[in-house]
């Protein structure tokens, strides 16, 4: 690279549409740009210097401004190469005047313009929707598209009880493991799981932080391994306790999250289950601190971490916070490490045990659902996945020396399966 050509970072913005390159050229002290992953909006805060008292006068902006920012990072990989960074459309929400010396300071969010989105709280009993549905609706009500990926969840009932829409929608995203943010004037939901899994798009190592400035946290306390939550039957509304893990609940080392909520369904228990294990998780292990700006690293994205000893892994990032000013540019990122998450689709519904103890003997044939198959029927068995299909009891939870923790002893019958070894409750029908 040349001398006279070194890297520079540059920000740009369009207000209603119209270039603001020449508007702000005298004026522009510095922008932020917050870019977060989920539950909240992108911010874009843009700090001028008003020394003429220009923009407290003919100058002065208009809340409701739609905002369209550009960082752009000039020569940044090699000479002549540029990387643009689209912050997206935002809306201009507060306007704040100061003196000694005189600056302005425009904060814009990533909302709609009708402003009800996030301050008109609504009360409404939403039916036999889903998630996807619920979005659909208040997207449509406030002209935003709606990108979704992942799945969805049905849901029997749910009370939006004098919440705004889109406290609501983020509540109900985070309840069924999901997440969400506005950005480019969408609302887009998708799922973290598969998000984690993908390629990393950048590496840091210890050098890529400014001034060695990081902190690392690795805690135990708020990290489980699976969960216990209830629901109710269809048919008698009885309770039903169900189990969700990653190990047998028993097992040795086991940390089992107790929820004290009730949900509608197996498939709803397992949703919330899940969810609630995988976000407590998340802050397991935490990596944060400033680093050597690069486009590459934003929220949403995994970076590899390497060369900092057990701080060494692939990373989720949460939020990236980019400066751009007179002073040079600054980038500061809150990770977390991807972890092993909980699975949001139960094997099978479990089935009262008052109900199976009736209506199953030895020597039944039955269809079992696939899932874990146990070397015994105690807590803590070793295990392995199975291929549903037909099946034959062979021994049941009145066996002498019976565990009780997978009851059922079945062996296949064809080669449509491969069980053989102790099943949990509810694990056929």
């Amino acid at each position: 690279m040349k001398m006279g050509d070194p890297r520079r970072v540059s920000a740009g913005f369009r207000f209603n549409g119209k270039n603001m390159k020449e508007e702000l050229k005298d004026y522009l002290t510095s922008v932020t740009y917050t870019d977060v992953a989920s539950g909240s909006s992108d911010q874009l805060d843009i700090t001028i210097q008003n020394i003429e008292m220009d923009w407290l006068n003919r100058k002065y902006p208009v809340k409701g401004d739609r905002v369209d920012g550009t960082i752009t990072f000039r020569n940044w990989e090699k000479e002549g190469r540029d990387k643009r960074l689209s912050c997206g459309i935002f809306v201009l929400d507060n306007i704040k005047y100061s003196g000694g010396p005189l600056a302005a300071q425009f904060g814009c969010l990533a909302i709609p313009a009708n402003g009800s989105f996030q301050t008109r709280e609504r009360t409404k009993t939403w039916k036999e929707v889903t998630v996807h549905g619920i979005a659909k609706e208040i997207a449509g009500k406030y002209g935003l598209q709606l990108n979704c990926s992942g799945p969805d969840v049905k849901i029997n009932s749910i009370e939006q009880s004098q919440k705004t829409d889109s406290a609501f929608l983020y509540e109900i995203c985070n309840t069924y493991g999901m997440s969400m943010k506005v950005y480019n004037n969408a609302i887009v939901i998708y799922d973290q799981t598969s998000q984690e899994k993908k390629s990393s798009s950048a590496e840091l190592t210890r050098e890529s932080f400014v001034d060695d400035n990081w902190e690392y946290e690795d805690a135990l306390v708020g990290i489980y391994t699976g969960a216990r939550i209830s629901y109710k039957s269809g048919n008698d509304s009885e309770e039903i306790s169900v189990y969700v893990g990653m190990k047998a609940e028993n097992a040795a080392g086991s940390r089992v999250l107790k929820i004290d909520e009730t949900a509608d369904s197996v498939s709803d228990a397992y949703h919330k289950a899940a969810a609630k294990v995988n976000r407590s998780n998340e802050s397991a292990t935490k990596l944060s601190g400033e680093i050597w700006p690069n486009p590459k690293i934003c929220a949403g994205a995994t970076v590899r971490v390497k060369g900092m000893g057990k701080a060494n892994g692939k990373y989720f990032v949460e939020k990236s916070t980019i400066e751009v000013s007179g002073s040079g540019t600054k980038q500061n990122v809150e990770m977390h490490r991807c972890q092993r998450r909980l699975s949001y689709a139960p094997k099978a519904a479990p089935i009262p045990a008052s109900q199976t103890s009736r209506n199953y003997k030895t020597g039944d044939i039955v269809n079992f659902s696939g899932g874990m198959h146990y070397v015994s029927s105690h807590p803590g068995a070793k295990g392995q996945s199975a291929k549903a299909g037909p099946a034959k009891i062979t021994l049941g939870p009145d066996s002498a020396g019976n565990g009780k923790a997978h009851p059922w002893h079945l062996v296949h019958t064809d080669n449509t399966s491969n069980v053989y070894g102790w099943v949990d409750e509810g694990s056929f029908s």
